[in-house]
Order: C-alpha cells, then structure tokens, then sequence
C-alpha cells in the first residue's frame, strides 16, 4: 500500500473533506510563463534530443518503422537543432524519449500507434518545453465556487442580443435617465428658494 493510501485512511472522517495534498501523486504548481525563451534574439527550441527505440520485427512497432522510413528525414532536415538517434531494441515495444534544456526528459509508449499518431507525439514533444505534468492551482480559492461562471459582459444581458441583425436601432440611441445630474441640482435648488420664502 502507498504512503498516500496510508495518510488517507489513518484520517479521521471530517478531516478527508479538508485533505488536499496530492503531493505524493502528482506534483502541483502555480501557471507561469517563461519569457526567457527567445527573448531579445531569436527562439530557442528546448527539445535537443530525439531518441527512438525500435523493434526491427515485433508487430507493435510496424507504426514506427513506417514513420522512420517515411518522416525522419524530413523532421531532421527542418528541425536541424535537434539530435535524432534510433535505437534498435529486439522484441521490445517502441518508445519515444525526449531531452530537453532543463534536464528533464519525457518518456512516451509507442506499442501500435501509426505513422500519424507518432507525427502528433513527436511534434508534441517539440512544443514542449520539458517540465514534467503538474496540477495546475489556482490562485483563489473559495470553500463556495459559484454556480454561474465568470463574469463576461453578457452576463446579465437579454438574451436576443445574439439574434439581432447590426447596425440596430435601439442599440444606436444612448440611454439616458430620466432626470439629468444638473436638472436634479436645479430642482433642489428651486425647493430651497422655496422652502426659505415660506
């Protein structure tokens, strides 16, 4: 049993409800973006290494045969700053292996995928800038999320905004108050002539 298993279990009952850590699961973190890429000068692609493993005759790599035969030489000659090597493995499931800047390296399974599903994976991991998956966190928290959404500039609008044909009519006219801020002032000023009068 996981160390994770035995911390929820050795909880008591009201205490699950307010349990948040799944550091042992999945690392979490806060969105940020990296602006040091390319900043200045020019990009900077963080994948350096391609490794692809490979069986020569096992039936689940007949995908990444036919990718090796057909793309890869086109993925080299437009991507020329990163190193491709194919590794051949004997009765083994095909994998992907990506090496990045950082240090980190992504490991994808690529037992009967075809020709296109590996085109995805490895432009996937050409996009990628190498971190590891983490749960994203918010930077709010609420014990009472609303049900309604995030507030837009329709939100409390009429509905048949979607269906009218533009330019409209109504929507043209500004919309005044009945009374202006400077007819207000001018009527309190007659009723204090008034009242001083009486």
């Amino acid at each position: 049993m996981s160390q994770f298993l035995r911390r929820i279990i050795s909880l008591p009952i009201q205490s699950i409800r307010s349990f948040h850590s799944f550091d042992d699961v999945t690392p979490a973190k806060y969105i940020s973006t990296h602006l040091k890429n390319g900043l200045g000068s020019r990009y900077v692609c963080q994948l350096q290494r391609l490794t692809i493993q490979v069986c020569k005759e096992f039936r689940t790599s007949y995908g990444t045969r036919e990718w090796i035969a057909n793309d890869l030489m086109n993925f080299a000659r437009q991507h020329p700053y990163v190193v491709v090597y194919v590794q051949p493995r004997r009765h083994r499931a095909p994998n992907l292996i990506g090496e990045y800047l950082s240090g980190d390296r992504q490991w994808i399974p690529l037992s009967n995928c075809d020709r296109q599903q590996i085109n995805w994976w490895v432009h996937s991991l050409l996009t990628q800038q190498g971190d590891p998956q983490w749960r994203l966190l918010k930077q709010m928290h609420t014990d009472s999320p609303s049900i309604q959404g995030i507030w837009t500039p329709f939100t409390n609008k009429p509905n048949d905004l979607i269906t009218r044909t533009y330019p409209d009519k109504d929507l043209i006219e500004m919309e005044y108050p009945q009374m202006t801020a400077t007819q207000q002032i001018q009527e309190l000023f007659e009723q204090q002539k008034t009242n001083k009068t009486t």
